[in-house]
């Protein structure tokens, strides 16, 4: 029979020489396994730290990190997570508690009122000073009696 281009003579003594690839791939994977595992764990952590810490900074008990749903892992999901089920662990969160209204006296009530009013119909500092300028560049004496008292005023 003749030979053909496909037909090729199997070396497998060279193989058996060489280095034994299938140890080597099976030892590539074991490791792949164990970093994977290390990673998850890493992760696992992490995300058990981060709902921990969110719980605590609402005042929320730890113990409901167990019923969290593993997919919630940012403060922000774990945040709007609470939110949403406030009310089926009877919680009320910061964000839903009613400020505090602060205690102060009636005079300081008045005397804040006060000062909103001043302020509020005050000049303010470059007003003053265009006045100033426009009291410096009148002409004549009626032109400057009319700017400050909003007429001539004849003698």
């Amino acid at each position: 029979m003749a030979a053909n281009q496909y037909d090729y003579e199997d070396d497998y003594e060279e193989q058996d020489s060489g280095p034994d690839l299938r140890k080597a791939l099976k030892k590539a994977q074991k490791e792949r396994e164990a970093l994977e595992a290390e990673l998850n764990q890493i992760r696992k952590d992490l995300k058990s730290r981060t709902v921990k810490e969110v719980l605590e900074s609402k005042g929320v008990p730890t113990k409901l990190a167990k019923l969290i749903p593993s997919d919630v892992d940012s403060p922000e999901q774990i945040d709007a997570w609470l939110t949403e089920y406030s009310d089926v662990f009877g919680l009320q969160t910061q964000a839903q508690e009613e400020p505090a209204q602060p205690n102060v006296d009636e005079d300081t009530i008045k005397a804040s009122q006060r000062i909103n009013q001043t302020t509020s119909t005050a000049q303010t500092p470059s007003g003053d000073e265009s006045v100033h300028q426009k009291l410096l560049a009148a002409g004549s004496k009626e032109e400057l009696d009319r700017m400050i008292f909003g007429q001539s005023i004849g003698r």
